[in-house]
């Protein structure tokens, strides 16, 4: 067995710090084993137990996250409670939910090599191994690139690399997905079918389950940190809609972009014209025309690395557009410092804008005064009621995400941009941000929403427009609806 979980329960501590703090359950009486090159798929709402299941995998669990432990998880056969994390490390590969909280380096490069180097492998090994994850994950083109300058979905492969860049055959993964665009989530599921006929052992946890249909051997479903259902991928994948819904699961079929006009006829709310901008001298939009009605929702979608994320820091001021660059909202053309006081952004990677000590607290910081009724029915309407005096640190990857959601909410803005803001969000709390962010349309708000989420976009978007990297030429933006 290259990976077993046998009666185990685990708590988290809720304040890490805290003396007696109170517990937050992580998982209760899980047993379940992981053979040789199999695939499982983990799935299940948000705070689940998915991660924990990962984390007792590799060790971090109870070595760097602590609370109450009971049962045994064995990896090759060493009980990870008696074996030296850095020695699970060369077992088990594993990759985060926000890729960035695993990297040490500045390129990607020196990110492939750093765990290797750091054990003493031989010089020769590891640059074998370096161009062998380079050619799996088809990110040759980024070997030289630095890894503040990619994108959310660079990153994600980057990591993906990193994982098997040494000598485990066990593979862990935690929503890889979230960032992808649909051609990087066809590439992602090439190399999970490739590394498991090559005989590895691949524990994937996600919401976007569609992607491993024909992949996965068997699927776990996790509520309130048990298993509520383990079956065969067949029998998963075979599972009526309703019976899906009922579990909070999402699309279990690859969902397909809404045929509608295309473009924004309305010219009020936000709009850019000659709108460019540059890295350097390398330039990264060229768009002569782009429209937010007021009142709409936007969907922009498009290859990762294509520039999405910095068409919204450029609108709302965060990035400093090329002279000649105009952008207006309403009637008035903006400056930087007034587009910043007039825009909220969910970033990518939420874990970048919790600051508050408490979620209550996180909810209304930076929005003056906001009614403890209004923190309530966003906390409610978000899936986070009864969590109001957690510190935000501790709530797993879609709580966090939904928490910022709820944060911009409170706010009273003329322009709301949401950068994936479902990665790491169950069906069920994808269909409360999709029923909050049209309420915000409704009140005649220009929002802007980056994601490859079809199954969101479908449900959210009044038009989608789809961002080509400026390389390849001709329009940058083209309107699909």
């Amino acid at each position: 067995m290259s990976a077993s979980i046998q009666g185990v329960s685990f708590s988290y501590h809720s304040d890490p710090d805290a003396v007696g703090s109170a517990h937050v359950v992580g998982v209760e009486e899980i047993t379940l084993d992981f053979p040789p090159g199999s695939c499982t798929l983990v799935t299940g709402a948000s705070g689940s137990g998915k991660s924990t299941i990962l984390k007792l995998l590799n060790g971090l669990i109870p070595a760097l996250y602590k609370g109450e432990l009971a049962g045994t998880t064995l990896v090759l056969g060493q009980e990870t409670t008696k074996t030296d994390i850095q020695h699970l490390g060369r077992c088990a590969g594993m990759v985060f939910q926000n890729p960035r909280s695993q990297f040490f380096t500045s390129t990607v490069l020196e990110e492939l090599a750093f765990a290797s180097e750091n054990a003493g492998d031989e010089p020769k090994v590891i640059a074998d191994r370096i161009a062998d994850v380079l050619n799996w994950w088809g990110i040759e083109s980024l070997k030289d690139r630095k890894l503040a300058e990619l994108s959310g979905g660079e990153l994600q492969l980057v990591a993906c690399g990193a994982a098997m860049a040494g000598p485990q055959k066990i593979l862990l993964l935690d929503e890889p997905t979230s960032n992808l665009s649909p051609a990087a989530i066809d590439a992602f599921t090439d190399v999970i079918r490739k590394l498991k006929d090559d005989g590895w052992t691949l524990v994937i946890a996600e919401h976007r389950v569609y992607p491993l249909n024909g992949i996965a051997d068997r699927a776990v479903v996790m509520a309130e940190g048990r298993v509520v259902r383990d079956t065969s991928g067949a029998q998963f994948f075979a599972m009526p809609d309703e019976e899906r819904r009922a579990l909070g699961l999402r699309t279990l079929t690859k969902p397909e972009s809404l045929a509608g006009a295309c473009g924004a006829e309305n010219q009020s709310g936000v709009r850019a014209t000659n709108l460019r901008f540059s890295y350097g001298k390398h330039r990264v939009l060229d768009i002569p025309e782009f429209v937010i009605p007021a009142g709409s929702v936007v969907a922009l979608t498009g290859a990762n690395g294509a520039g999405k994320s910095t068409l919204a820091r450029t609108l709302i001021g965060l990035a400093q557009a090329e002279k000649g660059s105009q952008i207006w909202f309403g009637d008035k053309q903006c400056n930087r410092a007034w587009r910043q006081k007039l825009s909220q952004l969910v970033m990518q990677d939420v874990n970048r804008q919790l600051f508050a000590e408490s979620v209550a607290a996180e909810v209304t910081l930076g929005n003056g005064v906001v009614s403890e009724e209004r923190v309530a029915g966003l906390l409610a309407d978000l899936g986070l009621a009864g969590l109001e005096d957690r510190h935000p640190m501790t709530l797993s990857g879609g709580q966090k995400q939904r928490l910022v959601i709820a944060n911009a909410l409170a706010s009273d803005a003329q322009l709301y941009v949401f950068d994936e803001p479902t990665s790491g969000v169950d069906y069920q709390h994808l269909i409360a941000i999709s029923s909050q962010i049209r309420a915000l349309a409704a009140l005649g708000k220009s929002v802007l929403v980056i994601s490859h989420d079809l199954e969101f976009i479908n449900e959210v978007a009044d038009h989608q427009a789809c961002l080509a990297p400026i390389e390849a030429g001709g329009e940058q933006v083209t309107w699909i609806r």
